[in-house]
Order: C-alpha cells, then structure tokens, then sequence
C-alpha cells in the first residue's frame, strides 16, 4: 500500500499531487505506475461532471467528456476492478479553483451503474457513476449544495441542483473566481434527529455473506459500528453495518 505522507483535509497545489504520486498532472483520473496508484479527483468549478454525495457515498463520474463513456476504457477499468488489483485510489476534491482537497484512500462500495448527463458539448450522454466511500471514513469539507442524507433527499433535492450549480457557476466569476459554497440558492439541509445507536448483533461473527460487488466472504470481527469481512475473491474489507443492512449491499448464505 503506498502512503503518500499526506494528512487528510489539507489542500494541496496540483504540482503537490504530480510529486507525491509521480502521475500526471492533467485530467479527473491519473494512473501512476511507479507508485501503482489512481488518484481521482472531483473538481466542482469545472461543471464538467455532476458527482453528488449521498449518505456518505460519493457517486464518482467516470472518465469521458463527451459521449458515452465505456466502463472498459482507460482508468475507467482500473476504478472498477479497485477492489482486486492491488491499485490504491486516492481522492481530491476541488471546491475552489486551484486547490485540491485530500480526502484520503477510497474503496468502491458497490456496483457501477449508468446515468444520463450532459457532455462538454451540452448534449446528453451515458456515463458510468462509481459509488466510493474514504477509508476509513472522514468528515473532509464537501460542497453543501452535492451533499444529500440518503437517496429520498437526492430525489426531492437532486432533480434542480445542477440548474442551480449553474447559477454557482455563473456567479463566482464575480468573486475572484471562487466557489460560493453557500448561496441564497443552495437548499438549507436540515439537521438531522438523532439517531439510535447502532446495535450489531454479536452472532453474525463467523456468518456467511455475498456482496453485491465483492462476492462471498466470512465476517470475522465487530469494530463498533463496523464489521470485518473476509471476502474468499477481494481479501479483508472494513464495512459499515448500518449503510450494508440498509442499502442491502450484502445478503447472508
């Protein structure tokens, strides 16, 4: 595992990231054989890609500005078969131009799927979104405005926020270039009640389980509020009880 001597929430310049990672310093996904890693990056200013977190889950835009992009092509390929390649994926975010914010390594959490989005030349196209999550988990800022609790606040949110985003855009060309991350625009997230504490029962350690992405493997142990699994394809992977159980990530055989 290679360990870019980074701390998780400090901004970097993009030379930063070429140094450390020996990759190039161009594009969302860059691949780097000397260090075997990826590093991705979610760059907001750009309104190129539409990324978007929810609970806690960013549906990452694979690579290809315009057309249908092909889930086998490039780094496309290599973020999709993370979980067994023995490649490191490392997260950025950009919320303000200039500045790459580091949220650390990430694991994919479940399945590719396929969405309908805009091109850089404005006409709409299929792209590959990756669900990936920071491990271990971390509260690096994100942009308010791509922030949703759980998949029914995207759907009562989600369906206007790039026409809003549009808005962002257009408006901080008046402010030194900056992100406005908060707007008169941006939809006010209402705190969330507290929930009960999560309680994962003792008996499951030594159950059998088939994931959605990783395939069969054993659970070996309980941290908290996150389970250890043995996957017999992908090796020892840290899971959250709580986001599995709900989003049905797993089943037990």
């Amino acid at each position: 595992m290679f360990d870019p001597g980074l701390k998780i929430g400090e901004t970097f310049r993009n030379s930063d990231i070429v140094d450390r990672f020996k990759c190039g310093n161009m594009g969302g996904m860059r691949r780097s054989k000397v260090t075997n890693t990826l590093v991705i990056v979610s760059d907001y200013t750009k309104g190129i890609y539409h990324d978007k977190w929810i609970g806690g889950v960013l549906h990452y835009t694979g690579m290809g500005k315009s057309g249908d992009q092909n889930i086998d092509w490039a780094q496309n390929a290599t973020l999709a078969a993370c979980g067994h390649n023995d490649v490191d994926v490392h997260l950025f975010e950009v919320i303000d131009a200039g500045e790459y914010v580091y949220c650390g390594r990430i694991e994919l959490v479940d399945e590719p799927y396929m969405e309908t989005q805009p091109g850089e030349d404005g006409i709409d196209r299929k792209v590959w979104m990756f669900p990936i999550r920071p491990v271990p988990d971390n509260n690096v800022k994100k942009p308010a405005m791509f922030v949703f609790t759980d998949l029914e606040d995207y759907k009562t949110r989600g369906k206007n926020v790039d026409a809003e985003y549009a808005k962002v855009l257009a408006d901080k060309k008046k402010h030194g270039n900056k992100l406005i991350t908060t707007t008169p625009t941006a939809p006010v997230i209402k705190k969330p009640e507290s929930k009960p504490p999560v309680v994962i029962p003792p008996e499951i350690v030594g159950k059998r389980v088939k994931h959605k992405a990783f395939g069969v493997g054993t659970i070996t142990e309980i941290n908290g509020t996150s389970i250890d699994v043995n996957f017999e394809r992908v090796g020892l992977k840290k899971m959250g009880y709580e986001f599995c159980m709900n989003n049905n990530m797993f089943e037990f055989i």
